[in-house]
């Protein structure tokens, strides 16, 4: 595999597969989830050349342009996967791989009949646990306060992470290092922004 193509084709693999497999180097591995049109991972690795980004993202037109954009930067640290989140986190993946995983603005499901869509359920949270290396970190944006409301009582209710921040377990934030398109938009549309992290608990095992 190119070190410098972005896109992993995990049919060149047994699964599950590791850092090596797909970076060929041990370094501090970031994933995000859902990366929209790449700007945001596209910018961080960029920027931060000690670890290497994976996104991940099920919208092939969005996945299309993240790659196209990549292609022209020949970046060595970072790497796209075309994938249901839930699916790559079960089944793809090593455990403990990850060091951060990243969600910007996730789609709320704003109606109460189609909340059930919402990605952050114990089914999920479960699969994130796993995945992270011990005392690793998940980060969440949302402009939609109910949502980060919601999210922090599924991360308490999991009992496999700490929330980062006191009570309510959120903050409102000014700008980022790197913002998202849709940060960008949110705040230009004077929205606020919510951000939640979460510490991964030690499993039993480790």
């Amino acid at each position: 595999m190119n070190l410098s193509d972005p896109v992993v084709d995990i049919s060149l693999f047994s699964l599950p597969i590791g850092k090596k497999d797909i970076f060929r180097s041990e370094k501090p591995l970031v994933l995000e989830i859902g990366f929209g049109e790449g700007e945001f991972l596209i910018n961080a690795a960029k920027r931060d050349g000690s670890r290497n980004y994976l996104g991940l993202e099920i919208k092939r037109g969005r996945f299309r342009k993240a790659v196209r954009a990549a292609e022209a930067l020949s970046l060595e640290n970072l790497k796209f996967l075309h994938i249901e989140a839930e699916i790559a986190l079960r089944q793809v993946f090593r455990e403990r791989m990850f060091d951060l995983v990243l969600v910007n603005f996730p789609d709320p499901w704003p109606k109460k009949k189609h909340s059930k869509h919402r990605m952050f359920n114990q089914k999920f949270i479960s699969c994130l646990a796993k995945v992270l290396a011990g005392g690793g970190r998940t980060g969440i944006k949302t402009d939609q306060l109910s949502y980060i409301e919601q999210i922090v009582a599924e991360f308490k209710t999991s009992g496999l992470f700490r929330p980062a921040y006191p009570p309510p377990g959120f903050i409102e934030i000014q700008t980022g290092e790197t913002e998202t398109k849709f940060e960008k938009h949110f705040r230009e549309a004077s929205q606020k922004i919510f951000s939640a992290d979460f510490l991964n608990l030690p499993s039993q095992t480790d």
